[in-house]
């Protein structure tokens, strides 16, 4: 349970500077292009991959940017922290980037974002109440230690008093022993 109970606060920092990273992505894309989710993307437009054979080029928008960014920030992060959770992420939404066409491409990220963040709460509630068990189950484990310590403590008393006891009986018996030969 110690070494769990070390895990969980390593999974717990790790987790929260995994949230931070897709908080920034998320303000990333928000802040760059926050103003484009309001336009419709139909099947007369040119999508992100079409955009890129043609110019050879995958950024020719500040929005692709936004998009390449927040891609590489999320993959960076998975590097550093190796995280694979944050590493599937960022392929998620590079696949999503670049297959947008026709959809609303901002609403599918926001809701990768979200999917991966809820998931990574319901990871750290289960940790939370997989470490709560092991505090009870600790705590319970030392109370019934120490009391059987005391227990022992307390026999061992016993144990000691009776050996004295039995000692002294044995003197008093040879005593009444060389007094009966004596007679």
């Amino acid at each position: 349970c110690m070494t769990r109970a070390e895990d969980f606060e390593a999974e717990t920092k790790s987790r929260g500077e995994e949230l931070q990273a897709i908080a920034k992505a998320k303000e990333v894309i928000t802040d760059n292009v926050g103003s484009a989710e309001d336009l419709s993307y139909g099947l007369n437009q040119v999508s992100f991959l079409q955009s890129a054979s043609a110019t050879g080029s995958g950024i020719t928008t500040r929005a692709a940017l936004a998009q390449f960014e927040v891609v590489r920030l999320v993959r960076d992060l998975a590097r550093k922290q190796n995280a694979p959770a944050l590493a599937q992420l960022a392929s998620k939404l590079r696949l999503a980037f670049n297959s947008g066409a026709g959809e609303d491409i901002f609403a599918k990220v926001r809701g990768l974002i979200q999917d991966m963040i809820e998931k990574l709460e319901g990871e750290a509630n289960a940790d939370a109440k997989e470490t709560a068990f092991c505090n009870t189950e600790l705590a319970e484990t030392n109370a019934k230690k120490e009391n059987k310590e005391a227990e022992i403590q307390k026999l061992s008393t016993q144990i000691d008093q009776m050996s004295a006891r039995s000692a002294q009986l044995k003197e008093e018996v040879a005593a009444l022993q060389h007094s009966l030969a004596e007679l």
